[in-house]
């Protein structure tokens, strides 16, 4: 099916691209493919001088979760460069700093062609298992930054950062790879759903070909789209990975509205896997519903009674307060029993990443999960994610694993039909460096 014949997710109320964009020939055209995907649409020019004001205009500033929001509206396009020269983009994000004048929270630095690449660790300057949070130190690669899918829970709307000098951008990936050998696969993006602007923008099917090139490293996109026909159409299948969070029919439909319901969404993992794309499912994050556990059993029989991924993996609503998830997600549609536990732990769990719900809710929660996995299913690899040491004391044993050897769905070394880690990730991770040279952690021990 021809990309043309199947409409975009969502319709902007607004394009900027960035002045810049207009006189580097092969991101305007990027940009003018994007563009015309919203014929009635015009694209309004700007440059980082004008952008403070945008942003105040515009309340880009002012990111709440959808779920507060009465009418959630889809968010604006900002289409800008990526640059990988330190000084220039430190000096424009101070200068758009500066002369902000707004009370609120807008990525400038992202915005001024920064963050193409980001060292990701536990803590700052540290390399090793952290109490609260166990994902592995890796580099992520970026997009922009922003998301249409309208989740109750998520704070990533209205506005859309992305940057469309891909070239560029992957000659200089390349050279990241060359430093990173340590490295195998490499998420894109934790910040946003690329494929919602697929295949309409065509950032993707050049980098998919940048990475069969590569022969033995990986890209790796999570997603909740079910637009994979940019995916397919690249035609260049052997070194992506596709991560679908994938979640139960009510949250779907009712907290999720723009993305792919469960079955689009399975349904597209199915047809990525017979196009010869490796696939994997991250049950995340799980949104307790009253009926959570028959959700649950439905979902994972779906999925794995239609496609055939190389692990699971789950994860808990976190980074939250009990009283902003009320705030966003109705009542009515939340297992009572566990927001009642979140309540009575709320000053237990205040500040903590693994709120809001205690460590028994959410370790019912994934042996309830393993359990029909396992049912169905008892050799796929299935691990936690983003969790705390102890919820891997009490889970490692049922799950096989422990936080140095499990494969993640998007860890640095998550190659496909991979088993078990072989090598510590964190000491492997030791070895990083910038694209350039530069030290990826200064002071890092």
């Amino acid at each position: 099916m021809a990309h043309h014949s199947l409409p975009m997710a969502f319709t902007p109320p607004a394009v900027y691209v960035l002045d810049a964009v207009w006189e580097n020939p092969a991101a305007a055209r990027r940009a003018e493919g994007l563009c015309n995907a919203f014929p009635n649409i015009a694209p309004q020019t700007f440059s980082y001088a004008d952008l403070p004001s945008i942003v105040v205009e515009q309340g880009f500033d002012k990111r709440v979760r959808m779920g507060t929001l009465d009418t959630v509206p889809p968010p604006a396009l900002i289409l800008g460069l990526f640059r990988f020269d330190r000084e220039a983009v430190a000096r424009d994000t101070a200068r758009m700093q500066s002369v902000y004048a707004g009370d609120g929270v807008f990525p400038f630095h992202t915005a001024a062609g920064g963050n193409a690449f980001t060292f990701f660790c536990s803590e700052l300057n540290e390399i090793r298992p952290n109490p609260q949070h166990m994902c592995r130190p890796q580099w992520r690669i970026h997009q922009g930054d922003g998301c249409p899918h309208q989740c109750a829970y998520c704070n990533l709307g209205k506005f859309l950062i992305s940057h469309v000098n891909t070239e560029e951008y992957i000659e200089r990936l390349g050279d990241l790879i060359r430093r990173n050998p340590w490295q195998r696969t490499w998420l894109y993006d934790d910040i946003m759903d690329v494929l919602t602007l697929e295949p309409e923008l065509n950032t993707l099917a050049p980098l998919m070909r940048f990475f069969e090139r590569t022969r033995d490293c990986y890209l790796i996109l999570h997603t909740k789209s079910d637009r994979v026909h940019g995916l397919i159409e690249a035609n260049a299948p052997h070194n992506t990975i596709v991560v679908w969070s994938l979640s139960g029919p009510t949250q779907s439909t009712r907290l999720e509205r723009i993305a792919g319901t469960t079955d689009a969404r399975i349904d597209a993992a199915r047809r990525c896997e017979e196009a010869g794309i490796q696939i994997r499912y991250k049950f995340k994050p799980i949104v307790p519903v009253r009926r959570w556990r028959e959700e649950a059993e439905y979902t994972i029989g779906a999925a794995l009674e239609r496609t055939h991924p190389d692990n699971l993996s789950m994860t808990t609503l976190m980074w939250s307060r009990i009283e902003d998830v009320l705030a966003c997600i109705p009542m009515e549609l939340l297992e009572p029993a566990f927001v009642a536990a979140a309540e009575e732990a709320r000053e237990e769990l205040d500040g903590l990443r693994y709120a809001p719900f205690p460590h028994h809710v959410r370790e019912t929660i994934y042996r309830h999960y393993l359990k029909e996995i396992r049912a169905r299913n008892p050799e796929i690899p299935v691990t936690i994610s983003t969790e705390s040491l102890g919820m891997w004391k009490a889970m490692g044993g049922p799950l096989g694993f422990t936080p140095d050897d499990y494969v993640c769905g998007c860890g640095a070394g998550a190659i496909p039909g991979k088993k078990r880690l072989d090598t510590n990730p964190w000491q492997d991770a030791r070895a990083a460096v910038c694209w350039d040279g530069a030290d990826a952690v200064p002071g890092c021990e």
